[in-house]
């Protein structure tokens, strides 16, 4: 990917935790620089449409939750259809990211995260899409 398209945010950071799991901070949309998403916690006029109607998020068993680990129907349908999605394309599980939120806290996920996420060879960000680190080319380990 062209270095000009993409931006170097603070992508470690509790608030970009979804909902549902994902870890916005490693996502293409919020990692690119043109029309960059600023994840799904965020104002929702700054968002691609398909975030602003996102059905986890929108789901009336979430209001008043931070995540969907709060829901007495952990996992539903709808997060286990995401979690098998995103375990087959690009090896992430949103249901293990929720446990592991539930059972060691946001703060040691987001710590979790950096050490996955960050590029060993020159400190970027390994967008969870791609197969390398989008600033350096290192493929991902």
């Amino acid at each position: 990917m062209d270095d000009r398209n993409i931006v170097r945010p603070e992508s470690f950071r509790a608030d970009l935790i979804a909902p549902c799991g994902l870890n916005c901070g490693v996502c293409i949309a919020h990692l690119r620089a043109r029309n960059s998403c600023p994840g799904c916690n965020a104002d929702d006029a700054k968002k691609p449409k398909t975030r602003v109607i996102c059905r986890i998020k929108l789901c009336d068993e979430l209001r008043g939750r931070r995540f969907c680990f709060e829901c007495a129907e952990f996992p539903c349908s709808l997060l286990l259809r995401l979690d098998k999605r995103y375990r087959t394309k690009y090896g992430v599980s949103v249901v293990e990211n929720l446990e592991t939120v539930e059972n060691t806290g946001l703060e040691a996920f987001v710590i979790r995260e950096r050490t996955r996420w960050k590029c060993p060879g020159c400190g970027g960000v390994v967008c969870m899409h791609k197969p390398a680190c989008i600033y350096c080319g290192r493929k991902k380990s």
